[in-house]
């Protein structure tokens, strides 16, 4: 039911926040006995500077600090050029590239720092680079020009020796290895592996932390469950791959159709569910809804024929349907199982008195 021969095929990025990783594994990132820096791809945007970082550089960035550039990241060459911003360790990680036991000069308040430095890109399962890890060891001091080389430096220029230094590189890279396999993992743990959405996991943290904003700010946010129409024809009919791949293809139409602050997450198989953080009035919700729906309209390609998708809607209201998360979850999936049971291609609201189906076609026209 609702499904027919149509054609257009595409990949779909895996889309996902780097940030949701960093944060998943920040409590042990700021206990790193190197300095780390993390930028989110393809921005640049520097999302966590630990603590160790803090020191070495003295400088900690704000909330929203910039992409990589020169200042308190900016290294210079030996004789005190500025490094180009984009030849920076973290950049080029951000480019793709690994860096390791590259030494570059950060300039502190009296003297240049010199320091040992590894980056790497972390890639989401598909390849694609969702940011880049910087860690880095002080090899201690030079003064800057004009500057005589303090006392107390001259003990700690001694010790580095060869010895020490190959010691501090082999610790580094070390580090640097277990740090990005760790947020890879927690990547792995948190995102769908076949369309790179949130997961069950990482939405309903997200959910959760939603419901708590809403109701100390007295705001309504919406929970929709989608589910498309009689899928399993597709797997039945041309192969779990051709499934698959409108399955990814179902993810990137349904992001492009929200807001940059909805949340959309696959929670298996062919069922979305969609984090509408703020709406005020309810019928923000249906449009939503319609919106996703209309996203579908366009045919899909499997091999020699194409296909129309339609899917089913439900939609739960906080704190108009349920008093909190995981009863707006039940209440949005019932309203969903209303819409499947009254016909293709529609959306049924929780708390309508009737519990009235809004069809697509009402809208659009016939699917």
């Amino acid at each position: 039911m609702g499904v027919r021969r149509t054609t257009q095929a595409s990949e779909v990025a895996a889309s996902a926040s780097f940030l949701d990783q960093v944060d998943g594994l920040r409590t042990l990132l700021q206990q790193a006995p190197t300095g780390l820096i993390a930028a989110e791809a393809p921005s640049g945007r520097i999302i966590m500077v630990n603590e160790e970082a803090e020191r070495i550089l003295g400088w900690s960035p704000g909330p929203a600090a910039s992409r990589v550039e020169p200042g308190p990241l900016g290294g210079s060459d030996a004789d005190d050029t500025p490094d180009n911003p984009l030849e920076h360790p973290l950049a080029r990680a951000l480019a793709g590239a690994d860096v390791r036991n590259a030494s570059i000069d950060c300039q502190g308040s009296d003297a240049l720092v010199r320091l040992c430095v590894n980056a790497s890109p972390v890639r989401s399962s598909s390849g694609r680079i969702l940011g880049a890890v910087t860690t880095f060891v002080d090899l201690g001091e030079r003064p800057l020009p004009g500057h005589a080389q303090r006392a107390d430096d001259r003990p700690r220029d001694a010790l580095r020796s060869a010895s020490e230094l190959e010691r501090l590189q082999a610790n580094l890279i070390a580090m640097s290895a277990g740090l990005e396999d760790k947020v890879q993992l927690a990547y792995q743990a948190q995102h769908d592996f076949l369309t790179g959405l949130p997961n069950r996991v990482l939405f309903e943290e997200r959910l959760e932390r939603a419901v708590t904003s809403a109701e100390r700010y007295g705001r309504r946010l919406a929970l929709l469950f989608l589910d498309l129409d009689g899928f399993v024809t597709v797997n039945d009919t041309f192969g779990r791959d051709a499934g698959d791949r409108i399955l990814k293809d179902v993810a990137r139409r349904l992001q492009h159709s929200l807001r940059r602050s909805d949340t959309l997450a696959r929670f298996g198989g062919d069922e979305f569910v969609v984090l509408v953080s703020e709406i005020k009035e309810l019928d923000d919700a249906s449009e939503v809804g319609l919106a996703l729906l209309a996203s579908l309209v366009e045919p899909f390609e499997v091999p020699g024929s194409r296909l129309t998708l339609t899917a089913s809607v439900g939609v739960s209201i906080f704190p108009d349907d349920a008093k909190d998360a995981k009863e707006l979850e039940r209440h949005a999936d019932a309203a969903m199982y209303h819409a499947q049971e009254s016909g293709s291609n529609g959306i049924s609201l929780f708390g309508s008195p009737d519990r009235h189906v809004l069809f697509a076609s009402d809208r659009y026209g016939p699917s």
